[in-house]
């Protein structure tokens, strides 16, 4: 299974709207210059982020669905590689953890580890 990054975005203020971007390095703790939060990063389709603007930070063009399905599993995206690890309970998309820092930017492919 194939996606792209379709959109890269970070938050610095709670209060403030996002800042697109073109390219981002994700650290340990989520993308850089992003405000801190309790999931490193928060990864959404690109529907989801049309119909309800849930405060992302890496749109995929994938279905909802399929993203949902990526629970308990690593992804890769550009040097990056994530570890997803659950559905929020108030809005669309996935969380994930940073398994390996590294550069994601826009067009880059998402790949999936196979199951262990």
């Amino acid at each position: 299974m194939v996606a792209t990054v379709s959109s890269l975005f970070i938050y610095p203020d709670s209060d403030s709207p996002g800042q697109e971007l073109d390219s981002v390095e994700v650290t340990a703790s989520g993308p850089e210059g992003n405000r801190a939060k309790k999931h490193a990063v928060h990864l959404v389709t690109a529907d989801d982020y049309v119909e309800t603007h849930p405060k992302a930070n890496i749109v995929l063009d994938m279905e909802s669905a399929v993203l949902g399905g990526l629970v308990g599993r690593v992804v890769r995206l550009g040097e990056c590689t994530l570890k997803v690890t659950q559905a929020p309970s108030q809005c669309a998309g996935v969380y994930a953890e940073v398994v390996t820092p590294g550069h994601v930017s826009v067009d880059d492919a998402l790949m999936v580890a196979e199951p262990e």
